[in-house]
């Protein structure tokens, strides 16, 4: 059922393109390859991120690299399967080399990449904590859904572009046809026109990008909540958020694209502090006692 919803939820936001588009073009068959053409990027688009980053994927690593994220594999595959019933003998592991953060990626296509520092610095276990919070987004289409979400809000304000130019070129006309060009008062009536002409569109675009960021970074937080419950569910609750009180003591900085698509993340002692909430609430539940 997750899965469905999460493919409705993508889509959804193709179809919205495809609208878009079809009103910009008037042509159906223009709007349908060009959505298409972002369909694929939303669904194999992890790979050039995958590429970008020079991930190394977990069967082309030395052999004992190759056997402990294998191991943890499988036990993420059967863990998934036995509580939700959820087939992922598809997924597939890279490791990011150059990378000594300590953080793992969902990219979707069943694609999770982990850093050398995690991979060099956690035990099985806390690996295995961190792999189950990211299943939890590959099996609900998180990184698909953040690809189209972007993708439609770039072809959105491509198009108000597109429309900031055509009313700019009708300015131009009107001013033609008026004759106001038969003086320098006219030449600079028409450089003002066409500066509140693209003034207008410009903060029309800014406001659509701040939108933007806050929306999908509202998302991106339930998303993440979301992700550490079902990790929880899977009995890797404390690791977890022993891992997360571990990582969030790196410095922080400037993201990247790659990082506001993939892991746009809430502040780690709400985290925490929701993890220890329902670690507490399912020991409650099976103790019947309160558990401080």
């Amino acid at each position: 059922m997750v899965r469905l919803l999460g493919i409705i939820k993508v889509l959804a936001i193709l179809g919205w393109d495809y609208y878009l588009l079809f009103i910009v073009f008037g042509d159906g068959v223009i709007a349908a390859v060009v959505t298409s053409a972002i369909a694929l990027y939303v669904w194999l688009g992890g790979y050039l991120s995958l590429f970008k980053e020079g991930a190394v994927r977990s069967d082309r690593l030395t052999a004992y690299d190759r056997d402990r994220l294998n191991e943890s594999r499988g036990q993420l595959i059967a863990d998934v399967k036995h509580t939700s019933s959820v087939n992922l003998s598809g997924l597939k592991i890279y490791l990011i080399p150059g990378d000594d953060d300590m953080q793992a990626t969902a990219y979707g296509a069943n694609c999770v990449s982990i850093s050398r520092g995690l991979f060099e610095n956690a035990c099985s276990v806390t690996l295995n904590a961190v792999l189950a919070h990211e299943a939890s987004h590959i099996i609900s289409f998180d990184p698909e859904f953040n690809r189209a979400f972007f993708c439609s809000v770039t072809l959105l304000i491509a198009a108000l572009s597109l429309m900031s130019a055509a009313s700019v070129v009708i300015v131009f006309l009107i001013f033609i046809l008026l004759g106001s060009f038969s003086s320098w008062m006219g030449f600079f009536l028409f450089r003002g026109s066409t500066k509140v002409v693209r003034g207008a569109f410009g903060v029309v675009q800014k406001l659509i990008v701040v939108s933007y960021r806050s929306v999908i970074g509202l998302i991106s937080r339930r998303a993440e909540y979301r992700s550490d419950r079902y990790a929880c569910t899977l009995g890797y609750g404390l690791q977890l958020a022993h891992f997360l009180e571990a990582a969030g003591r790196e410095a922080p900085r400037q993201l990247t694209l790659t990082e506001v698509l993939y892991r746009s993340h809430p502040p780690t002692q709400l985290r925490v502090a929701r993890l220890q909430e329902q670690i507490n609430n399912e020991k409650r539940n099976t103790y019947g006692n309160t558990v401080n």
